[in-house]
């Protein structure tokens, strides 16, 4: 015959167990609810990227694809009075802002795709940036290597010039994980 044990700490494990169970649960439901604002506003970001090329012929200019990489030509603007050109400009700091923001994440995961090759801060920046770069370019590509440098993600090798840089696998998909 089997015996019940009935040891106090043993219920009051299973209460504790039984109250995280419910922090868990409760924490999930959390998430799947900002998942699920999360994938409305990727659609309504979707539905604005597929109705930039129509309000851009409306707005007299040439529009690019929704999915314009770096390498693609400026488009061409038509002539506009100097109030109009104003927010063009205010658009065009924005996406310069968040393109600055996407570097670092570029920068790594390029250098996680190549973790042996040793190569020159110049070339990661034409190989990031794409093909006609400026020195603003180069330089803030330069000062991101610097900084994983510091946080010890990338290798220098100064013996020789240009100063080459190398990836340190471990701490940049750390970096590239958590968004840093």
């Amino acid at each position: 015959m089997s015996e019940v044990v009935t040891d106090p700490s043993l219920s009051v494990a299973y209460q504790a167990l039984e109250r995280r169970r419910e922090e868990v649960i409760a924490a999930r439901d959390r998430i799947a609810a900002e998942l699920e604002k999360l994938d409305a506003a990727l659609g309504a970001l979707r539905t604005l990227a597929e109705n930039v090329p129509e309000a851009a012929k409306a707005d007299g200019q040439e529009a690019a694809p929704p999915a314009a990489g770096p390498a693609d030509a400026p488009t061409k603007v038509a002539a506009k009075p100097a109030a109009a050109a104003k927010p063009a400009a205010a658009t065009k700091s924005v996406a310069e802002a968040g393109r600055a923001a996407d570097r670092k994440a570029r920068v790594i995961e390029f250098l996680l795709e190549n973790p042996r090759q040793w190569l020159t801060s110049s070339e990661i920046a034409v190989l990031t940036e794409g093909e006609n770069i400026s020195g603003t370019q180069r330089n803030a590509v330069s000062e991101t290597l610097r900084r994983l440098l510091r946080r010890g993600a990338v290798q220098r090798d100064d013996k020789s010039r240009p100063v080459r840089y190398r990836a340190v696998s471990a701490p940049l998909r750390e970096l590239l994980l958590s968004g840093q």
